[in-house]
């Protein structure tokens, strides 16, 4: 059996409450049905439209899942698929407006919400499904632990397609044109990122994000600079609001403003990317899910993508990467035919999906394709994976309110604090203390 690669041999470091939990958790109601059946004999046939929600959508990547559903419809004519364009920024609103209406696609793209969508019963387990097929041991072992992770009865309700990273990106050609040396160092980061500032002519040394989707990079760079490698220690306490967490976040938020636009407050991805690739931003925080943008607009010898920057010790202190993947909607009509597009993007369609989002495929043979060796932002993640000095923090994804604390409580507050209207050291407190009470009731679930 080909054996998991091994640049993913460290991102199945378990959730350990979550592994504790899960032998006497099961799924809990919403108003939603009884979580399904892990059978697949009552999913009908493989044929008739199924409705697939894209919930990352933007113009290329859209145009990629065009290409590759015409692929699939050519292989299965019997089934078609009806493509449903989501931006990242928004999509949650519409997927609980559609649980709550009972008007759901029959697939699809879920990437760090997947708990919020097991809480409710909202997916089908896939189990059964992967055990006919005979695919499971093409998948990264790795990546299904992880997706098992999320889920409290330890069931496997979203299919990996891929895993991205966080990632740091610079233009190496304006260190070159400034005549300094890649930063190896936070110190270095922010020196550059400071005398790369020439606001007067709308060059700024980060793009730093602000709005939607600011929780990740935040977690990222707080960890990445505070060494801390936990997010509850083993007696439950969360570490957000650590004295290394808090420096570490203030140093991260005195980004905005002083080498950022002003405007940066509202950036969403789309912002970032705009600013970045546009030639007004030396760097910006983002994961792998970037990178063929940032390569079409200037080229791959013009920008750099790396990990966490080591401390003064060589430990490297990173962030589990995510997993992006294909969830079967409990509710569908359509489970079987729905289960043949997961099967494709999982198999024949894997490569050229995960090379377009330049992230790391789930399949164990696409992990050998030559793409991922051509690219710089995977080689980083390769190295930090193999270095023994390499820590990950594993976020509390399993909780099934990881997103709407992230979203709906966190990103409103974090504005604030980019403000000045809410100190950085109250923010950290406040979803620590938040933390640990979704824990807690996470927790005493499981005691019911």
């Amino acid at each position: 059996m080909h054996q998991p690669s091994r640049t993913w041999k460290l991102l199945g470091l378990a959730a350990t409450t979550a592994l504790a939990l899960s032998a006497c958790m099961g799924p809990t109601g919403s108003g939603q049905q009884e979580a399904t059946a892990a059978a697949t004999g009552d999913w009908g046939e493989a044929t008739g439209e199924i409705e697939f929600w894209d919930t990352n959508a933007n113009p290329a990547l859209s145009a990629a899942w065009e290409k590759l559903i015409d692929r699939f419809e050519q292989e299965h004519p019997d089934i078609q698929v009806e493509y449903v364009g989501l931006p990242n920024s928004s999509y949650l609103q519409k997927v609980d407006n559609a649980l709550a209406t009972g008007t759901v696609p029959d697939v699809m793209l879920i990437g760090n919400d997947v708990a919020n969508l097991i809480a409710q019963n909202a997916l089908a387990p896939l189990d059964e499904a992967y055990e006919e097929s005979g695919i499971l041991p093409r998948i990264d072992g790795s990546m299904l632990d992880s997706e098992r992770e999320n889920a409290p009865d330890g069931k496997l309700y979203k299919a990996p397609l891929s895993a991205l990273s966080d990632v740091i990106w610079y233009r190496t050609d304006w260190l070159a044109e400034a005549g300094l040396a890649a930063p190896t160092s936070y110190d270095e980061f922010f020196a550059a990122a400071e005398e790369l500032t020439a606001k007067q002519d709308n060059r700024f040394g980060f793009a730093f994000r602000g709005g939607p989707g600011s929780m990740p990079p935040m977690f990222a760079m707080t960890y990445g600079m505070s060494g801390i490698g936990e997010f509850f220690t083993e007696d439950g306490q969360a570490t957000l609001d650590a004295p290394e967490n808090v420096a570490a976040f203030e140093r991260y938020t005195s980004l905005y403003g002083r080498v950022s636009a002003e405007a940066d407050l509202t950036n969403d991805y789309a912002k970032i990317v705009a600013a970045f690739d546009g030639g007004s931003a030396w760097a910006t925080h983002h994961n792998l899910g970037s990178y063929q943008d940032h390569i079409k607009a200037l080229g791959a010898d013009k920008v750099a993508g790396v990990q966490p920057f080591p401390d003064a010790e060589g430990v490297v202190t990173a962030t589990t990467p995510a997993i992006s993947g294909l969830g079967v909607l409990a509710d569908s009509d359509r489970k079987a035919a729905a289960w043949e597009f997961v099967e494709f993007m999982s198999t024949e369609g894997n490569s050229e999906w995960v090379e377009q989002v330049g992230q790391v495929p789930a399949n164990l043979d696409a992990q050998d394709d030559p793409w991922i060796e051509r690219s710089q932002p995977l080689r980083e993640i390769v190295a930090t994976s193999e270095n023994p000095e390499t820590q990950y923090v594993k976020l509390p994804t399993y909780l099934p309110d990881w997103a709407s604390i992230c979203k709906t409580e966190m990103e409103p507050d974090f504005q604030a604090v980019l403000t000045g209207t809410m100190a950085p050291r109250d923010f950290l407190t406040k979803y620590a203390d938040r933390f640990e009470q979704a824990q807690a009731e996470y927790e005493e679930h499981a005691k019911g």
